[in-house]
């Protein structure tokens, strides 16, 4: 697969996992009355990157350059919600984190030594939301360990990656379920147009 494809098909689990968030996520920033969209909570109002995500949707100018209280006390958290998680509004966040991938993730995943399995290199790519460093560090320090096998791959991630991203045991069922839920997509999704089965 390209890395285009591997972006693609990364950002796309994301979103149809749902780990980060889902595409008709609405909320309030923690940085400010500013609304934080999608399943990669981008940041909206005065030209954030939420605002561009809206520009890419027909109608999602309407909520474009609006505070957080605003749109909710307007009574439009659904309905910006609906926008989000329709069609357009997938398309947009899979294009733009797709991009993210390809200048954050990718470049992470390929300095892991040997690393070539493309669902393997999809299944690492979900996870680096979490921090592309940390999991380039915890696949390069298990590169002997059969990390080109999706199911060894998932048992790592099971049971060491909250070890390694120090997150102690208050997240270890949350990683858990995590490795689980991204082993379950990315073992199933239909990769055959780009020749894998």
């Amino acid at each position: 697969m390209t890395d285009n494809e591997l972006a693609y098909e990364i950002a796309k689990g994301i979103g149809v996992t749902g780990v980060e968030g889902w595409y008709g996520s609405v909320s309030c920033s923690t940085a400010g009355d500013y609304p934080s969209m999608g399943f990669s909570q981008w940041e909206g109002l005065y030209g954030g990157r939420g605002d561009t995500l809206l520009s890419y949707i027909d109608g999602g100018y309407h909520y474009a350059n609006r505070t957080y209280s605003d749109i909710r006390d307007s009574g439009e958290i659904e309905s910006l919600s609906a926008l989000l998680d329709g069609e357009q509004g997938q398309i947009a966040q899979n294009m733009i984190l797709s991009n993210d991938c390809l200048q954050s993730y990718l470049p992470a995943l390929h300095a892991v030594p040997y690393f070539d399995n493309s669902r393997c290199i999809i299944y690492a790519g979900i996870w680096c939301p979490t921090s592309h460093r940390v999991v380039r560090a915890f696949l390069t320090n298990r590169a002997n360990r059969g990390i080109n096998n999706l199911e060894t791959l998932r048992d790592l991630f099971f049971n060491e990656y909250y070890i390694a991203a120090d997150v102690g045991e208050m997240y270890r069922q949350g990683y858990e379920n995590r490795a689980n839920n991204t082993f379950d997509y990315v073992s199933t999704c239909d990769l055959s147009k780009y020749g894998i089965y």
